[in-house]
């Protein structure tokens, strides 16, 4: 008796696996600034011709083949780039891109990524730094003494400073620019909300906010998560009794080969 339907309902319970890690991650990063929910696309896998179709059968051709598959396989996990939910903020440099684009951060070791928590700080040089203490491309220094800053939606950061024996001045530092790709979900995902550019992704474009197809800023906010905790309970509801239906067919499976083992004795 062919194990075909013991391999089927293995790759079953494996494809439902990863999906239910998959939830698992969106509902642990539901709190994540800036986190995008991954979703789980699956592929069949390949078929089995006994036979094709328009083969001669009982003298003339068949109308339909017979074709057997052999299971399921997780063809790809892509993150879903729609708007998170925008949170308010009292801190300055806490800033949210409403609509598309990323900001861009210059890593340790050089290399550059990308983001979309826009939780800054800026440091004792008055560079803007991601919580990790990365620098932010493209994003004004500001004064180390500067009082307040207003950042409006096209991006310019202007900031009030005073200065020993002079009346307090508001200071234009310069214009935050954003990037964004082609197919953002090409994206490779590094962790800590970073992302790095692939050749599927595309090249990264530069504007500044409010150009034509980029978000704008919007300061004292940050964005939220854009996982549906509803939606990731539904699924993995579903992918339970997915799981334990392919389960029952590895099961079901292995009592007929009992049986048949057993008529030879």
């Amino acid at each position: 008796m062919s194990t075909r339907s013991l391999w089927i309902g293995a790759s079953g319970m494996e494809a439902q696996q990863r999906s239910t890690e998959n939830i698992a991650n969106n509902m642990a990063n539901v709190n994540t600034n800036g986190f995008k929910s991954g979703n789980v696309q699956f592929q069949d896998m390949f078929y089995e011709t006994l036979r094709a179709s328009g083969a001669a059968t009982q003298g003339s051709d068949g109308p339909v083949g017979i074709q057997l598959g052999t299971g399921v396989r997780v063809a790809s996990v892509s993150k879903t780039f729609t708007q998170g939910p925008l949170q308010n903020s009292s801190s300055d440099l806490d800033v949210a891109i409403e609509g598309e684009g990323f900001f861009e951060v210059t890593m340790p070791n050089g290399t550059t990524a990308y983001t979309r928590n826009g939780n800054f700080h800026r440091n004792t040089d008055g560079t803007v730094v991601t919580v990790e203490g990365y620098e932010v491309t493209n994003f004004p220094t500001i004064d180390p003494t500067a009082l307040s800053i207003n950042i409006v939606p096209d991006g310019t950061v202007t900031s009030f400073v005073k200065t020993a024996g002079a009346a307090p001045v508001n200071t234009v530092n310069g214009q935050i620019q954003l990037v964004r790709f082609p197919n953002p979900e090409g994206l490779h995902a590094l962790g800590r909300n970073m992302y790095s550019a692939t050749e599927t992704s595309g090249d990264a474009t530069s504007a500044a906010p409010g150009d034509a197809g980029f978000g704008s800023i919007v300061q004292r906010s940050l964005e939220g998560s854009n996982v549906e905790i509803v939606k990731e309970m539904v699924n993995m509801i579903s992918s339970q009794r997915a799981y334990e239906l392919n389960s029952k067919t590895i099961k079901t499976a292995d009592t007929m080969m009992q049986q048949v083992a057993a008529l030879k004795n």
